[in-house]
C-alpha cells in the first residue's frame, strides 16, 4: 500500500494528497474495504475510513478500489523504470571503472616490463663487459707467453 502526502508533523495525509492504495485517512482513521449496494456501482469495491463511515457529513477517505490499485501499479511500473535507468547508469559507470582500471594496470605492467628488461640487458652487458676483459686477459698471457717461447727459441 502506498501513500504519498505532504503531511504536516503529524505524519497523516492531507486530505487530498491519498495516491494508489490507503493506509490511513487524513484523520488518522482506519481504512477498511466495503462493497458497493449502489445502482450506480453495484458490487464496486471502495476503501473508506472507518470514522468517514459513522460521520457522512466530513470528508474522509474514500477511494474505489480499482483505481487506487491502478494508480499503485502505475507508480511502481515508474519506480521500476526509475530503477532501470539507474542500474543501466550504474552498469555503465562500472564498465568505464574497470576499463580504467585496466588501462592503469596495462601501464603498471608496461613499466614493470621496461624495467626487468632494463635490468637485464644491465646484467647481459656487465657479463659481456666481464667477459671482454677475460678474454683480453688470455689473449695477454697468451702473448706474454708467446713471446717468451719465442725467446727461448732464439
Amino acid at each position: 500500500m502506498s501513500q504519498r502526502s505532504s503531511a504536516g508533523s503529524s505524519g497523516l495525509p492531507s486530505r487530498s494528497s491519498q495516491v494508489g492504495v490507503p493506509c490511513r485517512c487524513w484523520c488518522g482513521g482506519e481504512i477498511r474495504t466495503y462493497t458497493s449496494k449502489t445502482e450506480e456501482n453495484p458490487c464496486r469495491r471502495f476503501y473508506r475510513c472507518v470514522v468517514g463511515v459513522k460521520e457522512k457529513k466530513e470528508k474522509h477517505m474514500f477511494r474505489w478500489v480499482d483505481d487506487a490499485v491502478l494508480e499503485e501499479i502505475r507508480m511502481v511500473e515508474s519506480k521500476q523504470n526509475q530503477l532501470l535507468e539507474d542500474l543501466k547508469k550504474m552498469v555503465t559507470n562500472n564498465v568505464e571503472l574497470q576499463k580504467e582500471m585496466v588501462k592503469e594496470m596495462e601501464e603498471k605492467m608496461e613499466k614493470n616490463m621496461i624495467e626487468i628488461i632494463r635490468q637485464e640487458l644491465m646484467v647481459a652487458k656487465e657479463s659481456m663487459e666481464k667477459s671482454n676483459k677475460q678474454r683480453i686477459c688470455v689473449l695477454f698471457v697468451l702473448a706474454v707467453s708467446m713471446a717468451w717461447l719465442y725467446k727461448k727459441m732464439i
